[in-house]
């Protein structure tokens, strides 16, 4: 939905915006021909890999980026103070980048044997199957309940920590084959996909991560500034629907603010889109403008 982000994000030419899940630059590329000459963007990514890839992506805006290996919900501190409240727009592409999913390395697909990883930054944090090995049966039932699975969590659970106690789950495929044990028939390609993105969802923190943002990333704008972010799952879009109703306090200022959305409803890709890319199927975007509260 490129063309959709940045009709809707980039409405200062020359200005500052930010890429908060930077990927292989596709978005920051477009954001940055669309905000022309003296634009500058702060490219951020927990993945170094997909760092070094938006680099040479962005190659031809020499001067005009800046790379930072880091988590979007801790831009405030990773920005210098001066540019909190002079920020244009800021996008937030939640997920993960497809090529990343089909890296059998990175653990985040049951369809590719490869260890069971599933970390953003695989130098930082547990790794699913650490996760996986202590979290006890209660907190993954919560866990399983909380995301995206379509079957009995408890059974699930249940299966998960009676396989672990005869064996390890150290790769997808342990995985895979302890979910066809418990779930048989109910084991489709469909469901395992689901237990996989809620997992990979809770060793990154994912939903943790997009509440802080939610918090804190709307004070960054300037009035008027754009916040748009792209969700795949109703558990990261119910709380970016929320923002509607949210009534925000400018520290500095102490005058009240809000987030206009700028559509009734999320913006969802065509089909044309959907024929070339189905992982883009699921996709909505919301976006909101910086306004100040009306009394």
């Amino acid at each position: 939905m490129s063309s959709e982000v940045v009709a809707a994000l980039v409405t200062e030419p020359g200005g500052v915006y930010v890429d908060g899940t930077v990927g292989g630059g596709g978005h920051a590329a477009a954001i940055l021909r669309a905000a022309g000459s003296g634009a500058r963007l702060i490219a951020i990514d927990r993945d170094p890999t997909a760092l070094a890839l938006a680099g040479e992506a962005l190659d031809g805006w020499p001067g005009a980026v800046q790379f930072i290996c880091g988590n979007f919900c801790d831009l405030p501190q990773l920005i210098p103070p001066e540019m909190a409240g002079a920020i244009s727009g800021i996008l937030l592409d939640l997920g993960l980048r497809s090529g990343a999913l089909d890296d059998p390395e990175r653990g985040f697909a049951h369809r590719a044997a490869g260890p069971l990883d599933m970390r953003f930054n695989p130098e930082v944090g547990e790794s699913a199957a650490d996760l996986l090995a202590r979290i006890e049966e209660a907190e993954l039932v919560q866990m399983l309940s909380d995301g995206t699975t379509r079957a009995n969590p408890r059974t699930i659970a249940r299966g998960i920590v009676r396989w672990r106690g005869q064996r390890k789950l150290a790769t997808t495929g342990d995985l895979v084959a302890c979910l066809r044990a418990t779930l048989r028939r109910s084991a489709t390609p469909k469901l395992l996909s689901s237990v996989f993105a809620t997992l990979r969802m809770a060793v990154n923190r994912e939903l943790e991560a997009l509440d802080t943002a939610l918090e804190t990333l709307p004070g960054l704008l300037k009035m008027g500034g754009i916040l748009c972010v792209l969700a795949y799952q109703s558990q990261e879009d119910r709380p970016v629907k929320r923002l509607r109703d949210a009534t925000f306090i400018d520290p500095s200022s102490g005058a009240g603010y809000r987030m206009q959305p700028l559509s009734r409803k999320p913006l969802r890709p065509t089909r044309e889109e959907g024929l070339r890319n189905r992982r883009a199927l699921s996709a909505r975007l919301r976006a909101f403008r910086r306004e100040a509260a009306t009394t």
